[in-house]
């Protein structure tokens, strides 16, 4: 006896057809995946920040270096004078382990706190888009102030990542060195705010320069919001006994980040003779094996 088909059988069978369907193109068109992380993250991004529109071909031989021990090079992020952040990747975003992420900034009169800012877009942005939760920083000169100046300022909470490790290269956290010629060693001045610099007083690169530092009594008052896990190591020059300096920043200036971080996750390299001039520095055989080491041996 056949049964009838009635109007309920009709309706499930409509529902089961379009359940099929829309199964299908999710799977095969990835419908509704932009609204979701691209990776579910055991990957660590290795964000490297450079100094200020300075991706040189010596940072670039740092990034190749480290692509050679663990990282694979992911993606460039340019970031303009307008605010526009332009991310340029390649397939290693989604597929490697620690992702090489270069930051550069076209705008060298940025302060470090705009730059900061802009970090924290784009860590927010890596974060929605392909789903990592931790990160590792490579920061050379004034890059290392504006990745220690995010960190200290967003934290886990508001840039959506923790920061793991941190390398700090030649990082002027007092500023860089004053063009005196009587004092080659001044010590970095960390108090030349725009609005601190009068007119009657000859204005040099080099206080134009740290004007857009901020200032490292208030990176002091800070440094506590830093992650207690974040460990870092910190890179810098020291020309001869003579010259306590890279060249552009001084040993002095260099080393204060030691008293922005916990001492137990703190470890340092001093680098010297002309290999550790600052422009060198990311050159430095040494400096590259212990790179490697501290952001691959885990």
């Amino acid at each position: 006896m056949s049964k009838v088909f009635n109007k309920k059988d009709f309706f499930v069978l409509i529902v089961g057809i379009l359940a099929v369907i829309i199964g299908f193109v999710y799977i095969q068109f990835g419908v509704g995946v932009d609204d979701k992380p691209e990776s579910v993250n055991s990957q660590q991004p290795i964000i490297f920040v450079s100094d200020q529109n300075r991706t040189s071909s010596a940072a670039r031989h740092l990034v190749t270096t480290t692509s050679r021990s663990g990282g694979s090079v992911a993606m460039h992020v340019d970031v303009y004078d307008n605010g526009k952040i332009q991310y340029l990747a390649n397939k290693n975003v989604k597929e490697a382990k620690q992702p090489i992420i270069e930051v550069s900034y076209s705008s060298r009169s940025n302060t470090t706190k705009e730059q900061s800012a802009k970090l924290q877009a784009i860590l927010v942005h890596l974060n929605k888009k392909y789903g990592y939760k931790t990160y590792d920083a490579i920061g050379f000169g004034s890059g290392a102030l504006t990745v220690y100046d995010n960190a200290i300022t967003y934290g886990t909470k508001k840039n959506k990542m923790n920061l793991s490790h941190f390398i700090s290269i030649a990082g002027p956290y007092q500023g860089v060195m004053d063009d005196h010629p009587n004092d080659p060693h001044a010590t970095p001045n960390q108090m030349t705010n725009d609005h601190q610099i009068h007119s009657h007083i000859q204005v040099n690169n080099q206080q134009i320069t740290n004007s857009r530092f901020p200032n490292y009594s208030d990176l002091k008052k800070k440094s506590g919001n830093l992650d207690e896990n974040t460990k870092v190591l910190n890179i810098y020059g020291v020309l001869s006994p003579s010259d306590k300096s890279d060249g552009r920043v001084s040993e002095q200036s260099a080393t204060a980040i030691k008293k922005l971080v916990k001492s137990d996750n703190y470890q340092s390299l001093r680098l010297t003779g002309p290999a550790a001039l600052h422009s060198n520095i990311l050159d430095n055989q040494i400096a590259e094996r212990l790179v490697n080491r501290f952001l691959f041996s885990d």
